[in-house]
């Protein structure tokens, strides 16, 4: 009875996710491999992140959703240092993975699915649900072409059309000057690398162009002009690993390499009820696009809602953050002090200054001022909003905390687009509504910045 249950339970599971389909086509057991491998990449870094564990909560540094501001509440693993639970979590996964190459060796394809959803499911709690910071387009691309490939029918269709849609997705952070004039490139200190700052305006409308019309191409029945897309992709992910190093490549070369390459061949459109799946998630993606339009304004210089969609080198940035914390008693923190001029910043952020002082109301003022210190780092307010609010719930010393932001695009001027002297009694809105962020005009100008480098 049990035999036959677990039998019944295999032959439905098979049906409903379209097994078959891997089982008689090398591209998506290639695919299921080129997976995997990006699965291996993203929790060798998180293995040791302490983005979702209980001690960066502790600390008020851990960032929740904007839709999920409770999110630590379901924090569940301990960073290296206080405890195993993070790296025995990680290595069960690795366990995982080796168990899924065991399964495609063994052509057991069902087990190898079921295994797969399980990282999946992990992958999408962690980047969408857990963790603001580890929200991100490569991620994005990830989680869709592994969702196309393991629940949708027509699923060699599906990965192809899904691949080239988010490239069309991510041109609409790019009609703007950032990329119509160049002005990412030029704007930073050691310009485009490999071409002279002149040929900037054309290659970046020679992106947009491609992301645009181009890339459709790769979906062509025609050879020449098929080949031509995928000769571009293939040079664009290996040029964009100058700038992202591995991890970006490593997402969508596979792809490329898989889908559109030696063993390319013209997928037509399917027309079945069965395909209703594939576009629900097509237009899951597009609404989540959408999102990142719904606040008023500039999203790069606010970015407000900038964590939805694709929203890859949509401008390069600076910031200068400067928080002064009221307190009731003067902090036991180590003596005012300054980074010398021409220091350079490392990280993301550097702490450059800090000084105490007492103010007319007998509270102790902590003034600290940080310096952004890559052109990728885009200075979100809701950040510091986020860590600010966990610094005020958790000191019954502190009065208020004060935040100011001066952000900078594309070497633009500094706009003072964050200035509140309570930030411990500021909400924050998901979808835009945030007043007390603002852009120019409204935000005044504060000066202007030197030239930065990407990283």
């Amino acid at each position: 009875m049990l035999k036959q249950f677990l039998h019944s339970v295999e032959h439905r599971y098979r049906r409903l996710f379209s097994i078959e389909e891997i089982e008689k086509e090398s591209i998506l057991q290639w695919m299921f491999g080129g997976s995997l491998f990006f699965f291996f990449v993203v929790f060798s870094r998180w293995i040791s992140s302490p983005n979702v564990t209980i001690e960066q909560a502790e600390r008020g540094a851990a960032v929740c959703w904007e839709y999920f501001q409770n999110c630590t509440d379901f924090f569940f693993l301990h960073e290296i240092g206080q405890g195993y639970s993070q790296t025995i979590f990680y290595m069960v996964l690795y366990g995982i993975m080796l168990t899924i190459v065991y399964c495609m060796w063994r052509k057991k394809w069902t087990a190898a699915h079921a295994l797969l959803t399980i990282l999946l499911l992990w992958e999408i709690t962690v980047t969408l649900v857990l963790s603001f910071s580890d929200g991100a387009p490569y991620y994005y691309y990830h989680i869709v072409l592994t969702t196309m490939l393991l629940f949708v029918p027509f699923k060699e269709f599906f990965l192809k059309f899904s691949f080239v849609f988010m490239y069309f997705m991510s041109v609409t952070t790019k009609l703007d000057s950032t990329w119509i004039l160049g002005t990412y490139f030029t704007a930073l200190r050691d310009g485009m690398p490999l071409f002279p700052d002149a040929l900037a305006a054309p290659i970046t409308n020679l992106v947009i162009f491609m992301q645009v019309i181009g890339s459709w191409f790769l979906l062509s029945k025609r050879r020449v002009l098929q080949r031509m897309a995928f000769l571009y992709a293939l040079a664009f992910h290996l040029y964009s690993g100058v700038f992202v190093l591995y991890f970006y490549p490593s997402v969508s070369l596979p792809p490329v390499l898989i889908l559109f390459g030696a063993m390319y061949r013209h997928t037509p459109v399917p027309f079945s009820k069965k395909t209703i799946a594939g576009w629900t998630v097509i237009a899951l993606v597009a609404i989540f696009q959408l999102l990142g339009f719904t606040a008023p304004g500039d999203r790069r210089m606010t970015l407000e809602g900038n964590k939805f969609g694709m929203f890859m080198f949509e401008a390069n940035h600076q910031c200068i953050v400067t928080i002064g914390t009221y307190s009731k008693k003067t902090p036991n923190v180590r003596p005012d002090w300054e980074t010398p001029a021409g220091t350079r910043c490392p990280g993301f952020f550097c702490l450059v200054k800090t000084t105490t002082s007492k103010t007319s109301e007998n509270l102790s003022l902590r003034e600290e001022r940080y310096e952004s210190g890559t052109a990728w780092n885009r200075c979100y307010p809701y950040e510091w909003w986020s860590r600010l609010h966990s610094r005020c719930a958790q000191n019954q010393n502190i009065d208020r905390i004060s935040l100011k932001i001066d952000h900078s695009i594309n070497g633009g001027p500094f706009y003072r687009t964050v200035d509140v002297s309570d930030i411990c009694d500021v909400p924050y809105h998901p979808f835009g509504g945030n007043t007390w962020i603002k852009g120019p005009p409204e935000a005044p100008l504060i000066g202007y910045p030197v030239t930065n480098t990407y990283n």
